[in-house]
């Protein structure tokens, strides 16, 4: 088992799909793993402490996880059976382990909004994981003037999208804000 981080989500250009991207803490292999539309937009806003304007069903489950004392333990991408991957979320109840299947999608969106750790088997990242080169990240850095300012603006639409839930044009401008990040690294 390895431990990731979650770094990011980004469209795959030949399926016009959204992946989010794992790195493990060595930064020696990415994970990308496809996921839906909703489900992107709900990682890039936790990924970016922005906050929409009513919970998505992740930030729902936490706050009644939170309530019933159950702490979200850890996430483990477990299986990938025929280009499908499988999550498992670890709870603990009192003490009890409880162990919940999901979507690796939500699992991810969980643990970022409970600060559970990420780890991935190793057999998945045998037959999922890609290496990294130096050459290779999807992490922004070094972001400078007008395309700051752009991603700023992009960004505050983003959240006005996703308060008026217009998902269709908050998806459009999350594509924008990846294409722009993609073009200054």
């Amino acid at each position: 088992m390895v431990e990731m981080n979650v770094v990011g989500v980004a469209v795959e250009p030949n399926t016009n799909r959204p992946l989010v991207w794992l790195k493990d803490r060595e930064q020696r292999i990415f994970l990308p793993i496809s996921i839906g539309n909703f489900e992107a937009t709900s990682i890039y806003m936790a990924l970016y402490d922005e906050e929409p304007p009513r919970p998505p069903t992740c930030e729902l489950l936490r706050s009644i996880l939170d309530g019933m004392g159950v702490k979200v333990t850890r996430v483990l991408i477990s299986a990938l059976e025929e280009d499908v991957f499988f999550a498992e979320v670890s709870l603990d109840a009192e003490g009890k382990t409880i162990g919940v299947d999901s979507r690796p999608s939500d699992a991810l969106a969980l643990a970022l909004r409970t600060g559970a750790p990420v780890f991935v088997e190793d057999r998945v990242i045998q037959e999922a994981g890609l290496p990294i080169s130096s050459s290779v990240d999807i992490e922004v850095e070094g972001v400078e003037g007008g395309i700051s300012d752009r991603l700023t603006a992009l960004r505050a639409e983003l959240k006005e999208a996703v308060a008026r839930e217009q998902y269709e044009e908050a998806a459009s401008l999350r594509d924008e804000i990846q294409r722009l990040e993609h073009q200054i690294r």
